[in-house]
């Protein structure tokens, strides 16, 4: 009877923890241009004239959920002393954020983020480590770099163009950008990890591993690969 009514509360607890009702909190903070993420949440991302930071999640989450500004970058992560528990679920957690200037997003973990309309930024870093993915649409900028480690996905998509490119991945994650039309492209690949990319002058590709780069456009090709990996056209 004991270990029932046990059963039953822990049920009822877990019952209580998914169905949370979620709350909304604005968070006051000094201004950032860039972006890291630590937390398993989905960020939207907005480039507009005045910054705002806006978190949903169950209460007991919020909390938990400290976002503070270093230099110019925008950290937002767990609380380490909670975060470590084994019974911590955080459960859904989205975030909107909206700031004039973008010159960086990365992303730790799992979660995703995305853009909200267009973006225009004169040098984008792009990182990822973990399985989490950044997908964005209608970027310009001049320079872009993007860094995978782990199995995550950089994809950049819709009407977007940039002097140039440089993708850089370690493990199995993928960089799309099949779309992306960019002038001058450079790719460095260490394991099995793929990059599709848009080149119009010059591509240069090198691979160790069994990576593949695949390239649309009619670039000046210079590559070099030890192992199995492939250099191919789309």
């Amino acid at each position: 009877m004991k270990t029932q009514l046990m059963t039953f509360v822990t049920i009822i607890a877990l019952f209580v923890s998914v169905h949370a009702k979620a709350e909304t909190e604005f968070r006051e903070l000094s201004s950032f241009s860039e972006i890291s993420v630590r937390i398993p949440a989905n960020v939207y991302v907005e480039q507009g004239d005045e910054q705002s930071v806006e978190l949903v999640a169950k209460s007991s989450t919020m909390e938990e959920i400290i976002t503070e500004v270093k230099g110019r970058e925008l950290v937002i992560r767990f609380a380490a002393k909670n975060y470590l528990f084994k019974d911590f679920t955080p459960g859904k957690i989205e975030i909107y954020i909206t700031v004039p200037e973008i010159g960086a997003l990365s992303l730790s973990g799992s979660g995703n983020i995305e853009n909200d309309g267009p973006i225009e930024s004169r040098i984008l870093d792009l990182s990822v480590s973990g399985s989490g993915d950044i997908l964005l649409n209608d970027l310009k900028a001049n320079r872009v770099k993007a860094t995978i480690s782990g199995s995550g996905n950089i994809k950049i998509d819709g009407d977007g163009t940039a002097d140039d490119l440089s993708v850089n991945l370690s493990g199995s994650g993928n960089f799309k950008g099949i779309g992306f039309e960019t002038t001058d492209v450079m790719v460095k690949i260490a394991g099995s990890g793929s990059a599709d990319v848009h080149a119009v002058k010059n591509l240069n590709a090198r691979i160790a591993g069994s990576g593949n780069v695949t390239y649309k456009g009619n670039p000046l090709v210079d590559q070099g690969i030890v192992g199995s990996g492939k250099v191919k056209e789309y």
